[in-house]
Order: structure tokens, then C-alpha cells, then sequence
């Protein structure tokens, strides 16, 4: 008898920790995804100011070389 309450009392020993276990692995997944879906966002806006300077360079660029046009 003794034998099968030590072998039931591991078994939710064991249950509990894996329990424990997967608890902490879905934590650490949510915390994870929260900071990736932050970073993606703050790297979404930097890529557009990025884009849009670069636009704005180019047309500098194209009126300057459009605006010598009539001087050749």
C-alpha cells in the first residue's frame, strides 16, 4: 500500500512540475512576442522616414538636374 501512495504522490509531483514548466514556457513566449511586435512596429515607422527622406533627396535631385536642362 505504501508503495502506491509514493508512486501516486510522484506522479503529481511530477505532473506539477511539468505543469510549472509549460506555465513558464507560455510566459516567456507571450513576453517575447509582446517585445518582437514592438520592435517590428518601431522598425515599420523608421523604414518610413527612412523611405520618405530618400524620396524627398531624389527629387532634389531631379530639379536640380532638370533645372540646368536649359543652360546646356
Amino acid at each position: 500500500m505504501k508503495l502506491v501512495e509514493k508512486l501516486m504522490s510522484k506522479r503529481g509531483q511530477v505532473s506539477m512540475e511539468i505543469g510549472i514548466l509549460v506555465a513558464a514556457a507560455v510566459a516567456v513566449a507571450a513576453i517575447v512576442a509582446y517585445y518582437y511586435t514592438t520592435r517590428v512596429k518601431e522598425s515599420m515607422q523608421n523604414a518610413g522616414t527612412q523611405a520618405n527622406a530618400t524620396v524627398n533627396k531624389l527629387g532634389e535631385v531631379a530639379e536640380n538636374a532638370t533645372g540646368k536642362i536649359p543652360t546646356i
